[in-house]
């Protein structure tokens, strides 16, 4: 074997060692690398559309925490009488009283509660303003939006499945005793916005 021809052959050696040692990756419809996942990499929002990202907080988080980390209206109460709430702030709480008045339009509703020394209106229909619930929970941070305007829609979202959860409001609801589970808003210690996200009857 000549010398150019023994060259030839380390240098075929050396390509046919070195292409083994490459990863092969597929391309897209557009001829662009397709680049697994990491697995171990924070699942980011902004890969989900607004249902799906509501999907996975509402039952497995946000609900839960609802009723069972709720602040007790005792408590709040005590806050608003001594003026101590004055920067906005958001809750869940309970609310354990009687229906006072329900009512209810095409768009927007108002159920009134009366907890004895304080009525507390909260929203039901398509239309409910405010962040109460999306602000109230630990587990809504805006990092993991990355984006304004998704951050204050999935308000709608949290707000479209409370009202699936205590269902079709009645006017025969008027009178009966109520525990209500709900998110409020607090500002200038007055509550701005209330949503019930949980209405059992038969309360206290």
């Amino acid at each position: 074997m000549s010398y150019k021809k023994f060259f030839q052959f380390i240098g075929l050696i050396a390509c046919l060692s070195l292409l083994s040692a490459c990863t092969v990756t597929d391309l897209d419809a557009e001829g662009n690398p397709i680049i697994p996942k990491d697995p171990n990499a924070k699942i980011s929002f902004a890969d989900f559309t607004l249902p799906e990202v509501a999907d996975q907080l509402w039952e497995p988080k946000v609900f839960p925490e609802a009723t069972k980390e709720f602040t007790p209206w005792e408590s709040i109460k005590s806050q608003l009488d001594a003026q101590q709430i004055v920067n906005k702030q958001s809750f869940f709480v309970r609310l354990d009283g009687t229906i006072e008045n329900v009512n209810l339009g095409k768009m927007k509703g108002v159920i009134t509660i009366n907890l004895g020394d304080t009525k507390v209106d909260l929203q039901v229909g398509r239309i409910i303003k405010g962040n109460a619930i999306r602000d109230a929970s630990k587990y809504v941070v805006f990092d993991d939006f990355k984006n304004q305007i998704r951050f204050a829609q999935i308000s709608r979202e949290f707000n479209n499945r409370a009202m699936e959860s205590i269902g079709k409001p009645d006017p025969s609801w008027a009178g009966k005793k109520a525990t209500v589970i709900a998110a409020i808003t607090v500002d200038q210690n007055t509550i701005k916005d209330a949503v019930p996200m949980q209405i059992s009857f038969g309360g206290k």
